[in-house]
């Protein structure tokens, strides 16, 4: 029986990068799925299918709140259609990411959002204007996180003003 297309790229991704062993999988036909991978390891991965694997087509990039850790899925695909979520991980106490707007010019905006929406630190993404928050929008303020509660923004003044007891509960003792 021949080995379809997706499990030989999931073969290959394991072989090269024997980390990903038990970390990605077809999910169904045209569909394959990383678990949440720390910087180093996506950034290899990410090269690898680029340059050797084909995948020279981001779609779209997810941004997640995962508790102590916010995900970043990145939705590649190659010639064949074959569409590969590639998930990478970072702490909220350290958020940095790398940007991929080198390989894939069309993440800009979505890089935006991310760093507008969930507060990551995109390091080398080019300068520019916010996305898609308003000019004014108040620093450290990130509306896609889990802990941000709208009914405390003040859209006239444009501050958050959360009570006393919902900041303490949110900063680190």
């Amino acid at each position: 029986m021949r080995m379809s297309a997706e499990q030989q790229i999931v073969d290959t991704l394991c072989e090269h990068l024997g980390f990903l062993k038990d970390r990605v999988a077809v999910r169904r036909k045209k569909r394959i799925f990383t678990a949440p991978l720390p910087r180093g390891e996506f950034e290899q991965a990410v090269r690898f299918l680029h340059d050797r694997l084909g995948f020279y087509k981001a779609h779209h990039v997810v941004g997640t709140d995962d508790g102590e850790d916010l995900g970043f899925l990145y939705l590649l695909s190659n010639a064949e259609g074959i569409i590969l979520a590639l998930k990478e991980k970072a702490p909220k106490s350290d958020p940095r990411i790398s940007s991929l707007t080198e390989l894939y010019p069309s993440v800009l905006l979505h890089e935006r959002e991310l760093a507008d929406l969930f507060g990551a630190v995109v390091e080398g993404l080019p300068e520019g204007l916010s996305y898609p928050l308003p000019d004014g929008w108040p620093k450290g303020n990130y509306p896609m996180r889990k802990d941000w509660n709208p009914k405390y923004f003040d859209k006239k003044t444009m501050t958050y003003n959360p009570p006393a007891e919902e900041t303490e509960k949110e900063s680190p003792k």
